[in-house]
C-alpha cells in the first residue's frame, strides 16, 4: 500500500510539471528615434533710403511765323497737356504729374518710401539623432502541436487508470462491495 501511494504521488508530480503551464514571452525590439537640431544663423539687413524725385520738362511753344496758326497749336497743346494732371498715393509711396500753363512746363514728382531687405545665412547646423532600442515583452500564443495533444490525452488516460486502480484497491480492502 505504501509503495502504491508513493507511486501515485510520483505520477501526479510528473503530470503536474510536464504540462506546459508557463507563458512563453518573446521580446520584441522597438526603435525610438528622435532628432535634435541646433542652428547658428546670421541675419543681414540692408535698408535703402527714401527717394524724392522731381522732373521738370519745358514745353516748347510753336513758332512758325503764322501767329494765328501758332496760337491755335499752342492752345490745343495746353488743352491736351492739362488733361494729364494725375496723382496716386499708396502708403508712403506716390507720384504726381502736373502741367503748369503759366510756366509752360510738365512737372513729375515721385516719392518712394525706404525699403528693407533681410538675408539670413545659416552658419552652423548641428543635427543629432538619438536612436533607442526598447524591448517590450509580448505573450506568444501558439497552437498545440500533435505531440502535445497526444501527451495530454495520454496523461488523461493515465489519470483515469490511476483513479480506477484506487477505486479497485479501496473495493478490495473494504467489505462493503465484496
Amino acid at each position: 500500500m505504501k509503495k502504491s501511494i508513493q507511486l501515485l504521488i510520483l505520477i501526479f508530480c510528473i503530470l503536474l510539471t510536464s504540462c506546459s503551464s508557463t507563458k512563453k514571452l518573446k521580446e520584441e525590439n522597438t526603435l525610438l528615434k528622435s532628432e535634435i537640431q541646433k542652428r547658428d544663423s546670421i541675419k543681414n539687413t540692408v535698408i535703402n533710403q527714401a527717394i524724392d524725385d522731381k522732373l521738370i520738362t519745358p514745353i516748347v511753344q510753336s513758332q512758325t511765323g503764322n501767329s494765328v496758326f501758332d496760337s491755335l497749336v499752342n492752345a490745343k497743346v495746353d488743352e491736351i497737356l492739362s488733361k494729364l494732371n494725375t496723382s496716386k498715393n499708396s502708403g508712403d509711396n506716390g507720384y504726381k504729374l502736373i502741367y503748369d500753363k503759366l510756366k509752360k512746363q510738365l512737372e513729375f514728382y515721385a516719392q518712394i518710401a525706404q525699403t528693407q531687405n533681410e538675408n539670413t545665412a545659416v552658419k552652423n547646423e548641428k543635427v543629432k539623432t538619438i536612436i533607442q532600442v526598447k524591448k517590450i515583452p509580448m505573450v506568444v500564443e501558439k497552437p498545440l502541436s500533435k505531440l502535445e495533444k497526444f501527451l495530454m490525452g495520454l496523461g488523461i488516460l493515465a489519470l483515469l487508470y490511476i483513479v480506477y486502480k484506487i477505486i479497485d484497491i479501496i473495493r478490495r480492502k473494504t467489505s462493503v462491495w465484496a
